[in-house]
C-alpha cells in the first residue's frame, strides 16, 4: 500500500511541479517585457519633455514680457526700454528720422515749429507701431509655448494612464500564475493520491492476478 501510494504521489508531485514551473517562467517572461516597455516609456517621455523645453520657455520669456508691456505684471519701464534699445527699433527710428528730414529740408522747412510738430507726430506713431507689432511677436512666440505645454500635458496624461495600464495588466498577470501555479500543484498531488489509490485497488482487487486453467472440453457424442 505504501509504495504505490508513493509512486502515486510521486508522479503528482513532478507533473505539479512541471506545471508550476511553466506558470513561474510565464509570470517572469510577462515581468520582464513589462519592466522593458516601462523603461521605454520612461524614455521617450523624458525625450519629449527635453524636446518640448526651448518652447517652453521661449513661451514663457515671450509671455512675461508682453504682460510687462502692458502693464499687467512685472517691470513695464524695464520693458519699455529693452523695446526701444533693441536693434530693430532703433534702425527703423534712424532710418525714419533720415527720411523726415530729408523731406522736411527739400520743402525747406528745416527747424519751424511745424516741423518739429511733425517729427515729434511721427516718433509718437512710430513707437506705438513699435510696440504693437512687438506685442503681437510676442503674442506669437507666448502662443507657441502654450501650444507646446498643452501637448506636453497631452502627452503626459498617455504616459500615465499607459504606465498604469501596463502596471494593472502585469498584475493580473502575475496573480493569474499564481493561481495557475498553485492549482496545478495542488491538482497534481490530488491526482497522483487518487492514481495511487485506483492502482492499489486494482492491484488488491479478489482473484485480479488468477488465470483459469481449466482447458478441458466437453465430449459429445453424435449419433451417426
Amino acid at each position: 500500500m505504501s509504495g504505490v501510494a508513493v509512486a502515486g504521489l510521486a508522479v503528482g508531485a513532478y507533473s505539479a511541479d512541471r506545471q508550476a514551473d511553466t506558470a513561474s517562467d510565464t509570470a517572469e517572461g510577462q515581468q520582464r517585457a513589462t519592466d522593458l516597455s516601462l523603461a521605454e516609456m520612461a524614455r521617450q517621455d523624458l525625450l519629449n519633455q527635453n524636446r518640448m523645453y526651448p518652447y517652453l520657455q521661449g513661451g514663457q520669456a515671450a509671455w512675461d514680457e508682453q504682460l510687462a508691456l502692458m502693464g499687467i505684471s512685472g517691470d513695464t519701464e524695464a520693458a519699455n526700454r529693452a523695446l526701444m534699445e533693441s536693434p530693430g527699433y532703433k534702425f527703423g527710428l534712424e532710418s525714419g528720422e533720415r527720411s523726415l528730414a530729408a523731406g522736411t529740408a527739400a520743402r525747406g522747412g528745416m527747424g519751424s515749429g511745424k516741423a518739429m510738430t511733425a517729427a515729434n507726430q511721427w516718433g509718437q506713431d512710430y513707437a506705438t507701431g513699435q510696440r504693437s507689432n512687438r506685442l503681437a511677436e510676442l503674442s506669437n512666440v507666448s502662443g507657441v509655448g502654450f501650444s507646446a505645454s498643452k501637448n506636453l500635458g497631452s502627452t503626459g496624461a498617455n504616459y500615465a494612464s499607459n504606465y498604469g495600464n501596463l502596471l494593472t495588466g502585469n498584475a493580473n498577470a502575475q496573480g493569474a500564475a499564481g493561481i495557475a501555479g498553485e492549482n496545478a500543484r495542488q491538482s497534481g498531488l490530488l491526482g497522483g493520491a487518487q492514481f495511487g489509490l485506483n492502482l492499489y485497488d486494482y492491484m488488491n482487487r479478489p482473484n485480479q492476478n488468477q488465470w483459469t486453467t481449466d482447458y478441458s472440453i466437453p465430449m459429445t457424442s453424435y449419433d451417426l
